[in-house]
């Protein structure tokens, strides 16, 4: 803690841990070099998707979950994760389908882990792994069934009437977030 004096003779007292110092960017792990190198090898990951796209299934399920991931408003994501069963056993297979990640690290078995999982570079399409029942059985027939993620039950299905509902009812709440967070940033 620290302590500044202002006119009138007043003492401010100011918590550098509360009040930041300006923006500065999230480190990067060690295993990520600069953010250059990072940014080059989303870029080849995503060509090789691209070009691979033709030949097989799990590239289109992979840019199906990307663009979904990155589209849909978290209230449409995220509906069937309430009936999401398992966790994720750290096999790391689902990082090696067609090509290894390049962020992926292998610390031996069952004890992987994705390097810029944490920061807030990972992709949304990542995070957001397993999107719904489709997204798993598209996985499982890659991998097997080593993946322990399982559902149980479904949500209702949505009228186009009801999804248009939701959509925009999920866009007004990711902006009124942005908002908030742009205000906070702001430095009030």
């Amino acid at each position: 803690m620290t302590q500044e004096k202002q006119q009138g003779g007043r003492v401010l007292h100011v918590f550098n841990n509360i009040i930041s110092q300006g923006t500065k960017d999230p480190d990067l792990p060690p295993e990520v070099p600069s953010r250059r190198w990072m940014y080059w090898q989303m870029t080849r990951a995503v060509a090789k998707k691209v070009v691979r796209a033709p030949f097989s299934l799990h590239t289109w399920a992979a840019l199906r979950r990307q663009l979904l991931a990155n589209i849909l408003p978290d209230n449409l994501v995220y509906r069937y994760k309430a009936y999401q069963h398992g966790e994720c056993n750290r096999c790391g297979l689902c990082c090696k389908i067609q090509f290894q990640c390049p962020f992926f690290v292998d610390e031996g078995p069952y004890n992987t882990r994705c390097s810029i999982y944490t920061t807030p570079h990972a992709p949304s399409a990542c995070l957001k792994f397993p999107l719904d029942p489709m997204d798993l059985k598209l996985l499982q027939r890659e991998i097997g069934n080593a993946c322990t993620f399982y559902y149980e039950g479904a949500p209702q299905k949505l009228s186009i009437l009801d999804f248009a509902k939701l959509y925009a009812q999920g866009v007004r709440q990711q902006l009124a977030k942005r908002k908030l967070k742009e205000a906070a940033d702001s430095g009030d």
